[in-house]
């Protein structure tokens, strides 16, 4: 059971401030104290996980630049714990306020930035709001912040992906299959370029070989948290279909991976049903929709339904003063923009 240190002399709350830096650590404490909160002073990376492993404060200040285990790695160590730990705000110190730092720590889980030379005030009005938040949420020990699927194979992870028209396999750098919904099943089924027989390949012996070496390359945490693309040639009559890859980060010596395929020729869109439960458009105005987002002339679409063009002319009109758009693109964008649901579900 972890201790739960004492808060401050006004109970305000624990700050764990890690830093190199002894002065700059000295004089962090020292602000936070004199303002009310308690503050445990750590050098290192390792040190502030020897801490956690015992205390569970109530924010976290960090350093990104440290020796040995540096700032990035205490956070992903923090998250990828679990525990009421992973849900406390995480803080970083950092003496460049470069966009990519910002970004790369933003990915990682990081609520915010100091930039040094340490500004006290805007350190206190920060750790204040970040505090002020965290009240907010339900309380920590009642219930734990811990992953609600803490596995890519869990039922309720998969039923939710098998609901989506966009298709997705979750796989591992060994190419075994763990899931694929109903829409990845159905349109490897119709493209010839991959199989899906337990394990994951592609019927050219090339781009079998390419497509074993870029799921290494993802499992293995190369470009971690990034979305890693490959295209996948699928012979001279059919698309090529395009796949992008990230690690599920779990914690499992072997990540699963999540893959997504995309597919140029059927885009995936909402069912009819759910632009009419949206924008209350009727069942052939949410057809003339569909079928101009999938890139048909009015013309077509006049002559698919079997109308005139002055008949399809009258429902744009209509659907466009249902959704708001102001014309086509802004329309189309629209419809992208809602929920795909597979229309069709095992």
């Amino acid at each position: 059971m972890k201790e739960r240190a004492m808060g401050g002399r006004e109970g305000k709350g624990l700050v764990l401030c890690i830093d190199d830096e002894t002065d700059l650590l000295r004089d962090l404490a020292d602000e936070l104290r004199e303002a009310g909160y308690g503050a445990i002073e750590v050098a290192s990376g390792e040190g502030a996980l020897e801490q956690l492993a015992r205390v569970q404060p109530d924010l976290i200040l960090c350093d990104i630049s440290m020796p040995g285990m540096d700032g990035y790695a205490v956070l992903k160590a923090v998250k990828a714990g679990g525990g009421p730990n992973a849900a406390i705000p995480f803080v970083f110190l950092t003496a460049l306020a470069e966009r990519q730092q910002i970004i790369d720590g933003k990915r990682l889980g990081a609520d915010d930035y100091l930039v040094k030379p340490i500004d006290y005030d805007l350190m206190l009005a920060t750790v204040e709001a970040r505090l002020r938040q965290v009240k907010l949420w339900p309380d920590r020990a009642a219930h734990p912040a811990t992953q609600h699927w803490p596995d890519a194979s869990s039922p309720e992870a998969m039923g939710v992906l098998d609901v989506l028209a966009t298709p997705v396999i979750v796989t591992d750098a060994g190419r075994r299959v763990h899931f694929a919904n109903t829409a990845a099943r159905k349109l490897v089924a119709e493209m010839g370029g991959l199989l899906l027989d337990g394990v994951i390949s592609a019927r050219d012996d090339a781009e079998n070989r390419k497509l074993g070496i870029w799921l290494r390359e993802v499992g293995t945490g190369e470009g971690e948290g990034e979305v890693a693309a490959l295209t996948i040639s699928a012979g001279s009559d059919e698309h090529d279909l395009p796949l992008f890859g990230i690690a599920l980060q779990s914690g499992r010596a072997e990540p699963h991976i999540a893959v997504f395929l995309g597919n140029r020729q059927r885009p995936p869109l909402p069912r009819p049903e759910t632009l009419s439960s949206i924008y209350g458009l009727t069942p052939t105005e949410a057809r003339i929709s569909l079928l101009l987002a999938g890139g048909a002339k009015p013309a077509a679409i006049a002559a698919t339904l079997g109308v005139s063009a002055t008949t399809v002319a009258f429902h744009l009109r209509n659907i466009f003063e249902k959704t708001g758009a102001d014309r086509q693109a802004t329309l189309v964008g629209l419809l992208f923009s809602c929920p795909a649901i597979s229309a069709t579900l095992d």
